[in-house]
């Protein structure tokens, strides 16, 4: 005795784009206009199979199950893929990010070393300027 399908319809509707390709070869009498409009929707692909083969309800949902179950190894195969693809992009985007951190702490510590020569070039200017953003501090900062 065959085992019951479940179909997962919603899953079936996200992935009809990649999915019509292969009911067109299983349904050779379906239009791409009859495609288009089922959109993966059970009702409409039952009502076009039983319309274009002559088929029983029972016989179009049994046309659907095998059909479906042909289609699980494929759907495996592109989640797979769809897996690879964001475990490579998540990579990029990590090298990417460490190369901009390695960028930016070189700069940060540029600019530092820059400071620090400006003061020793100046002290008294720089001790004015911290007095001067001090007491600046103070005044925005009492309430």
């Amino acid at each position: 005795m065959d085992r019951e399908v479940r179909i997962d319809w919603d899953r079936l509707e996200g992935d009809w784009k990649q999915l019509k390709g292969r009911a067109k070869e299983r349904w050779g009498k379906l239009t791409d206009d009859d495609l288009t409009a089922i959109s993966g929707r059970r009702a409409q692909l039952e009502g076009k199979i039983q319309e274009r083969y002559g088929y029983a309800k029972s016989q179009a949902r049994k046309e659907i199950e095998d059909w479906y179950r042909s289609t699980e190894p494929y759907l495996a195969d592109e989640i797979d893929n769809i897996r690879t693809e964001i475990q490579n992009l998540a990579s990029s985007v990590g090298r990417i990010a460490n190369k901009q951190i390695d960028r930016a702490q070189v700069r940060a510590t540029e600019a530092a070393r820059d400071v620090e020569a400006a003061i020793t070039r100046n002290p008294l200017t720089a001790i004015a300027i911290a007095v001067g953003l001090g007491f600046l501090f103070g005044v925005f900062t009492r309430r």
